[in-house]
């Protein structure tokens, strides 16, 4: 378990794309179980995919902390805005707040994602 440990603090895009797989099985066999569509609602977990790759393609380009949480605020506040765009979510000036809310803390996710893997390449 030593060894594995090792591995995935050397390597942490295999670790969060190994719980990305886990989570999409497990999410998958929960839908099978409940009779269900297998993918149904798994936009969240492919959004997950999408962060990380993302994370890891923004930490390549870029160097500079507010050039990355920039991008990845704008990233993920078009997102979610498109997104409520299209299940008519969007009410008034509130939810516009909160979606940038979550988008701030969505970027501040991704920028600990891009410190972790700018950290592990370096080494």
């Amino acid at each position: 378990m030593k060894k594995l440990n090792d591995f995935f603090k050397q390597h942490p895009f295999y670790f969060s794309f190994g719980i990305l797989i886990g989570v999409i099985v497990l999410h998958t066999l929960v839908n099978i179980i409940q009779h269900r569509p297998m993918f149904n609602e798994i936009e969240s977990t492919l959004y997950s995919i999408g962060i990380v790759l993302l994370s890891l393609l923004i930490a390549r380009l870029t160097h500079r902390v507010y050039v990355r949480f920039g991008t990845a605020f704008i990233i993920n506040f078009a997102y979610l805005s498109i997104q409520m765009f299209f299940v008519d979510s969007y009410v008034n000036y509130t939810s516009f707040i909160v979606t940038g809310g979550v988008a701030i803390l969505m970027a501040l996710l991704m920028l600990w994602l891009m410190y972790s893997f700018e950290k592990a390449y370096k080494k």
